[in-house]
C-alpha cells in the first residue's frame, strides 16, 4: 500500500529458493497377513488387518507402531512345533518391515485383501463364528453325575457301592425314534446297560437300555421294572399247591418250576408287580404304581425258601437326585435298602458328580466363556442358593441354573431344563390396558404366592379377590386386591396407561393360580407377557398355574463341537483332504461319473470303462491314491487291476497330481496322463462340476461320498460345457476334490433358473450357496494344488492390490524410493508397472524363489527363463528393467517369537540398503564388505523338497552364474560374514543403468530436480529465470560431485535449447548431462617378478 503521510513501509521478498533435502530412504512394502489379528499388546484388533482397511497405505515410524497396526508377524509351525519353512501363511512382508524399522523410522506398508489365516488346512469346510451371545452346551466335556448302585453283598467286588456311568449324549434327531427331537433313542443306539442323555430338545431326558433292549426313561415306571426288586437263586423248584402272600395277595403255586411260579404271580394281577425268569432266576419287578415295596410273607409250605428267597420287605428301584453331601441310603443295613440299578444323580461336581459345561460366545474376545451352571430343583431354590442374602436382587443377567425333574413329575424323572436370568432387578409383569371391556361385572379371584429372601419354599398361596365393575377403574381394584394380601415382596400398581403392574421387588418368584381367569382377561398370558410363564409341567392347566420369573428357558445348541454359523461370503477354505478325488469322464455327450452305469441318472450312455462287473471294471471306490505304485493286491475292493483303473500319486506333493491310467495291454502298464492336455481324449480338465449327487436342499448341501459320485451323472449348472471336449477326456472335479483353495460364495446358484447341465431341471429346491475353486489353474491348464494353490490365492490378491490401488500412485503426498513385496517374485512385474506410473521415482527390490537350488544349471535356467514362464515365478525370471534388482538366495533368521524362520532375500537387502544410506548415500553401491553386510540373518540357503532349510555359501562359480544373468548373490565370506555381493540391475541393455548405485542416483536426481524446478512454474520465461534455474541445478550438481556421485556434469539452459517456439508453448528446457561415478567391481592386480637388482635400475 502506498504511503500518504510520511512514514516507513518495509516489505520482504523471499528469493531464497533452495532444493529441499531428500526425505531419505523410504520403502513401500506390500504384504499379506491373517485377518483380524490381535495387536501386539493383545488389547484389541490390529486395525491394519481388518478387511475394511485392506489396501490402505499406512506410514510406519517404528517397530512398535507396526506391531500395534498389523500385529506381530506370524510364522506358522506344524503339530510338533517345527517351523513350516516357505509356508504360504507366513507373513514375510511384515517381518521384513519389522526388521527394516529396527534401523530406520519411516516405511509405508500396504496389506492385501486376503486372509492368510483362512488358508489353514482343514478337512472340513470353513465356517463363521457364531453371533455374540450364542449359548452352547458342550456335551463332550460335560459330566452328568450318573451313579449306579450295586446291591450285591459287600464281600463281592463292587458290592454296596456306586459306579459312575458315562452316558451316550444324543444330539442328532436321526438317532431317535421317528427322527423326532422328542423321541426315545432308537434300538440301534447303544448296548444293554447303557445310559443316554437326549439333548435334541430344550428338555433333556435320561434313558436306560434294559435287558430287553428297550430304552426307558430313568425314573419312569418302565425304568423301575427294568431292575428286579427280588431275585431268586439260579435253578430251584417249589412244591405244587404251596402259598405265600405278595403285597397282601395270596399266590398259590400251580407247578414246581420257576416259569410256572412267574406265571402264578403275573396271574394275580397285583398292581405294579410283574415276574419273569431271567438267566434261570426268578425276578420280581415293582414299577411303583401300587406301592414302593414288595412284601413277601410265607404261607403254606416253603415255596420262597425253596428258591432261596427270604420273606420280608423289598424296596423297588429308586432315583435320587441330590448333591455329593447327601448320599442315598441304599445299603442293605439302611432303613430303605435299594436294589441294584437304583441311581444317584449327583448334582455337585466332586467325585464324578454333575458338571455341565455351558458356554457363551464372546464376540469381543472370540472365545467361548464358561458359565457356572449348578443343578437345583426349582427357581426358588436356585435363588436361595445363588443369592441367599439378596433373595434375587444380586443375581446378574445371564446367570444360569439347571432345573432337574424339569416338569416336576411324580415320580421324579432324570430330566433337565436350563434356565438363564433374563435380566437383573425386580421381577415385573404388566397387563394390557384395563378398560370397560376387560372384565365382566362380578367377583373375581386368583391366588398369589411369593419367594422370600433366604427361603427355598414359596409362601402359602393367598387369595386375591375383587369385584369387577366393567369399568376402567377395575385396574385399581385388581391392584388393590394384590396389595391387600400383605405380601412381603410383592406389590401391584397401575401405570399411566391404566395397566396393572405386579412386582417382586427382589427379583424373586411369584406364583399364581388364575382361579376365575382374571389374569388372562387382563392380558397376563403365559409366553406372551414378558416374564410370565406356565409353572413347570402345568402348560394348559385349568385353572391356569402361572409363574412370574426372571428365570427364562435358555436357547442353546447341545453338541460335542462348538456351534458355528454359515460361512461369510468370500470365506476361504484350504482343503487338506488329498485322498478324495471325484473324477468324471466324457461319455460322448455328457460328463458322467467315472463308473456311471448309463441308466441311474439322466444320461443314457454309460462311462467308457463301466462294465457292470466288479472284477472287470475300475475300482468302485474311486481312484487309487497312494505314494507307491499299486499292485494287483492294492485295489481298495480287493480285485485285480484292470484297464481304466486310475492311480493318483502322492509321492511328489509339489507337483501333485500325477495321474496314471492302467493299461493291461502295455509292458509299462501305468500310463502317465498329461495334465496340460485339455484337447484330446487322453487329457484332463480341471474345473468345478458338483458338490454332491444332487443340488442339495434349500437349507443344506452335504458333500457326496466319492463312491456315490463316481456312479452319478449329476452336474451343477456351472460345470464345463461337454460339447467343447472329446469323448474319453477326464474331468477332475475341483469343487468336491480336495487339496486346493475354495471360496464360499453365497447365493451362487440362481434358484429361479434351470440347470442347463441337467436337462433344464428346476433349481428352486437347490442349496443356493457353493464352494467355488479360488486357486486358479496354472497357465498350462493343469490344476493348482497344495501349497501352490494357497500361493495362487495370495498372489492374485496382491496383484489385484498393486494394479488397482490409486492411493499408492499418489506421488505428491506419499514419497517413497524403494518398492518390495517380500517373498513374492510373482509381483515383480506389478511393481515395475507401479514404478513406471509414478515416473520411475523408486527402485524395485525383487526376490528369487525360496526353493531354487544353487546348482549352476538351475540358477541359469531360472534366470534365463528356459521354461518360458509367463510371469516371474518359481519357473523363471521374466522381467528386465533398469530400476529392478533381483537377489538370491533366501535367509535364515528368527521371528518375533524366537522361532527359526526362512525369509526372502528382500528381507536382508532392504535393511542393508538402509544401513548403506545411513553411512553413505544412495549412489554408493549397497554391496561388499564395507556397506553390504547383512545384519538381520545368520545364514543363506534354500528350502529342499522335504521342506527343510539347507544352508549354502555360494562359491565363485555360482556367483558368476548369477552375476552373468544380472542376479545379485548374497553369500558368506570368511572373515566378513553374510554379504550382499552384487549390485547389478536387470537392465535390458549394457549402460550406466545396469548398476544399482547409478539407478538409485537417477531416482534421487529425478526427485531432487522435480522439487528444484517447481518454484519456477509460472515465472517469466526469460533469461533471468533461466539463469536462476541453471544456477540452482549447477549448485546441486556441484554438491553431488563433492559427494562422489558424479564425475562431471553439464547444464544448458539458454536460448540454444529454449527456442522461440518452445517459449511460445510455455515450455522451459534444462538439459543436463552427467557422468555418474561407477563402483569398483573388478580389481586386476598384475604382479611382475623381476631379477635381483633389476627394479633398482628402473
Amino acid at each position: 500500500m502506498a504511503l500518504t503521510s510520511p512514514g516507513v513501509q518495509v516489505s520482504v521478498i523471499d528469493e531464497s529458493f533452495y532444493t529441499p533435502a531428500e526425505p531419505g530412504t523410504t520403502p513401500i512394502l506390500f504384504v499379506a497377513s491373517a485377518e483380524n489379528k490381535l495387536n501386539a499388546a493383545g488389547t484389541g484388533i490390529a486395525p491394519g488387518t481388518t478387511k475394511a482397511n485392506a489396501g490402505k497405505v499406512y506410514l510406519m515410524t517404528s517397530q512398535r507402531d507396526l506391531a500395534e497396526t498389523f500385529g506381530d508377524p506370524l510364522f506358522y509351525t506344524d503339530a510338533n512345533n517345527n517351523p513350516i519353512h516357505g509356508g504360504e501363511q507366513n507373513e514375510y512382508g511384515l517381518q521384513a518391515a519389522y526388521s527394516y524399522l529396527g534401523v530406520s523410522n519411516r516405511a509405508y506398508v500396504v496389506r492385501a485383501d486376503v486372509d492368510l489365516g483362512g488358508l489353514s488346512a482343514s478337512a472340513t469346510p470353513t465356517t463363521a463364528n457364531p453371533a455374540d451371545g450364542t449359548w452352547w452346551l458342550d456335551t463332550s466335556t460335560s459330566m452328568f453325575g450318573i451313579q449306579e448302585w450295586n446291591a450285591a453283598a459287600i464281600t463281592t467286588t463292587g458290592g454296596q457301592t456306586f459306579a459312575n456311568k458315562t452316558p451316550i449324549v444324543i444330539t442328532d434327531a436321526t438317532q431317535l425314534v421317528g427322527n423326532s427331537a422328542t423321541g426315545a433313542p432308537k434300538g440301534s443306539i447303544g448296548a444293554v446297560g447303557d445310559y443316554a442323555v437326549r439333548a435334541t430338545s430344550t428338555t433333556l431326558k435320561t434313558y436306560y437300555k434294559n435287558k430287553s433292549g428297550a430304552w426307558v426313561e430313568v425314573g419312569s415306571a418302565n425304568w423301575k421294572k427294568s431292575w428286579p426288586s427280588v431275585s431268586s437263586a439260579a435253578g430251584g423248584a417249589t412244591g405244587s399247591g404251596e402259598t405265600f402272600t405278595l403285597n397282601g395277595t395270596t399266590v398259590t403255586t400251580s407247578g414246581t418250576t420257576l416259569s410256572s411260579l412267574a406265571g402264578d404271580i403275573n396271574g394275580e394281577s397285583i398292581t405294579g408287580i410283574t415276574a419273569a425268569v431271567v438267566d434261570n432266576k426268578l425276578e420280581i419287578y415293582n414299577d411303583g404304581s401300587g406301592q414302593d415295596t414288595i412284601v413277601l410273607v410265607d404261607g403254606t409250605g416253603t415255596p420262597l425258601a425253596d428258591i432261596s428267597i427270604t420273606a420280608g420287605t423289598y424296596y423297588n428301584t429308586a432315583l435320587t437326585i441330590a448333591p455329593h453331601t447327601s448320599v442315598p441310603e441304599y445299603k442293605s443295613g439302611d432303613s430303605n435298602p435299594r436294589p441294584t440299578g437304583s441311581l444317584w444323580v449327583k448334582t455337585t461336581e466332586p467325585n464324578l458328580g454333575a458338571s455341565w459345561k455351558v458356554r457363551v460366545w464372546n464376540g469381543s474376545t472370540e472365545t467361548w466363556d464358561l458359565k457356572s451352571a449348578p443343578l437345583y430343583t426349582n427357581n426358588a431354590t436356585a435363588i436361595k442358593e445363588l443369592d441367599n442374602a439378596g433373595g434375587g436382587v444380586n443375581l446378574a443377567a445371564n446367570s444360569l441354573y439347571i432345573k432337574y425333574n424339569a416338569a416336576d413329575d411324580t415320580p421324579t424323572l432324570a430330566s433337565y431344563y436350563i434356565y438363564y436370568r433374563a435380566s437383573s432387578g425386580p421381577t415385573t409383569i404388566t397387563s394390557n390396558k384395563i378398560d370397560a371391556s376387560t372384565f365382566s361385572s362380578g367377583a373375581l379371584t386368583f391366588t398369589v404366592s411369593e419367594s422370600l429372601k433366604g427361603n427355598a419354599t414359596m409362601t402359602t398361596p393367598a387369595t386375591a379377590s375383587f369385584t369387577a365393575t366393567a369399568a376402567a377403574t377395575d385396574a385399581d381394584l385388581m391392584a388393590e386386591a394384590v396389595n391387600n394380601l400383605g405380601l412381603v415382596n410383592v406389590s401391584a400398581s397401575v401405570d399411566s396407561q391404566n395397566r396393572v403392574v405386579i412386582t417382586h421387588k427382589l427379583g424373586g418368584e411369584i406364583n399364581f393360580v388364575d382361579t376365575d381367569n382374571a389374569l388372562t382377561a387382563s392380558g397376563l398370558v403365559a409366553g406372551t407377557t414378558t416374564n410370565l410363564y406356565w409353572q413347570p409341567g402345568e402348560s394348559g392347566s385349568n385353572p391356569e398355574k402361572l409363574t412370574a420369573s426372571l428365570w427364562k428357558g435358555l436357547t442353546y445348541t447341545a453338541s460335542a463341537n462348538a456351534p458355528t454359523a454359515l460361512a461369510a461370503d468370500g470365506t476361504l477354505w484350504y482343503s487338506s483332504v488329498i485322498d478324495e478325488v471325484d473324477l468324471m469322464i466324457h461319455n460322448g455327450s455328457e460328463w458322467v461319473g467315472y463308473l456311471y452305469d448309463g441308466s441311474s441318472g439322466l444320461s443314457n450312455t454309460a462311462a467308457p470303462y463301466y462294465t457292470g462287473t466288479l472284477n472287470s471294471q475300475p475300482s468302485a471306490a474311486g481312484p487309487i491314491i497312494s505314494a507307491t505304485e499299486p499292485t494287483n493286491t492294492s485295489r481298495p475292493d480287493g480285485n485285480a487291476l484292470v484297464t481304466g483303473d486310475i492311480w493318483i500319486s502322492t509321492a511328489d506333493l509339489e507337483n501333485f497330481p500325477k495321474i496314471y491310467r492302467y493299461n493291461s495291454a502295455l509292458t509299462n502298464k501305468w500310463v502317465l496322463l498329461d495334465n496340460t492336455d485339455q484337447t484330446t481324449e487322453n487329457g484332463v480338465l480341471f474345473a468345478d462340476a458338483r458338490w454332491s449327487t444332487n443340488g442339495g436342499t434349500a437349507s443344506a448341501h452335504t458333500a457326496g461320498d466319492i463312491e456315490d459320485l463316481i456312479a452319478s451323472d449329476f452336474l451343477d449348472t456351472d460345470a464345463p460345457d461337454p460339447a467343447l471336449y472329446p469323448k474319453g477326456m477326464l474331468l477332475w472335479n475341483t469343487r468336491r476334490s480336495g487339496f486346493n483353495v475354495k471360496k464360499f460364495v453365497r447365493n451362487y446358484v440362481d434358484v429361479t433358473a434351470v440347470n442347463t447341465r441337467q436337462n433344464d431341471a428346476s433349481m428352486s429346491a437347490y442349496y443356493p450357496h457353493r464352494w467355488v475353486t479360488e486357486s486358479a489353474n496354472n497357465a498350462d491348464g493343469s490344476g493348482a494344488f497344495g501349497r501352490i494353490s494357497q500361493r495362487k490365492v495370495v498372489v492374485q490378491a496382491m496383484q489385484s492390490m498393486l494394479n488397482s490401488n490409486d492411493d499408492i500412485r499418489d506421488d505428491e503426498s506419499r514419497i517413497f524410493n524403494l518398492i518390495a513385496t517380500p517373498g513374492y517374485p510373482e509381483l515383480i512385474g506389478e511393481m515395475i508397472s507401479l514404478n513406471a506410473d509414478r515416473g520411475l521415482t523408486a527402485f524395485v527390490v525383487g526376490d528369487s524363489p525360496a526353493r531354487l537350488t544353487p546348482d549352476a544349471t538351475s540358477l541359469n535356467n531360472w534366470a534365463t527363463n528356459v521354461a518360458l514362464a509367463p510371469e516371474d515365478n518359481d519357473d523363471g525370471l521374466v522381467t528386465s528393467d533398469e530400476y529392478l534388482g533381483v537377489y538370491y538366495p533366501s535367509g535364515f533368521t528368527s521371528d518375533n517369537a524366537g522361532n527359526n524362520v526362512v525369509v526372502p532375500p528382500s528381507h536382508m537387502v532392504l535393511r542393508t540398503m538402509a544401513l548403506n544410506d545411513q553411512v553413505a548415500f544412495p549412489w554408493f553401491a549397497p554391496a561388499g564388505t564395507r556397506r553390504g553386510g547383512v545384519t538381520n540373518a545368520t545364514a543363506t540357503g534354500y528350502i529342499n523338497s522335504e521342506g527343510e532349510f539347507v544352508s549354502v555359501a555360494l562359491n565363485e562359480g555360482q556367483r558368476d552364474t548369477l552375476y552373468a544373468n544380472n542376479v545379485n548373490p548374497i553369500t558368506f565370506l570368511t572373515g566378513a560374514g553374510l554379504v550382499v555381493f552384487g549390485q547389478k540391475t536387470r537392465a535390458r541393455n549394457a549402460s550406466a543403468l545396469d548398476r544399482i548405485n547409478v539407478a538409485r542416483l537417477t531416482v534421487y536426481l529425478r526427485s531432487q530436480l522435480n522439487q528444484l524446478a517447481k518454484p519456477y512454474l509460472f515465472e517469466p520465461n526469460d533469461k533471468i529465470t533461466r539463469d536462476e534455474i541453471k544456477q540452482q541445478v549447477e549448485s546441486l550438481m556441484i554438491e553431488l560431485v563433492g559427494l562422489r556421485a558424479l564425475f562431471d556434469f553439464l547444464v544448458v539452459c539458454d536460448e540454444t535449447n529454449n527456442t522461440p517456439a518452445r517459449i511460445d508453448r510455455n515450455e522451459l528446457y534444462v538439459d543436463i548431462a552427467v557422468e555418474p561415478v561407477k563402483a569398483v567391481e573388478f580389481i586386476y592386480i598384475p604382479l611382475r617378478l623381476k631379477n635381483t637388482g633389476e627394479i633398482a635400475g628402473l
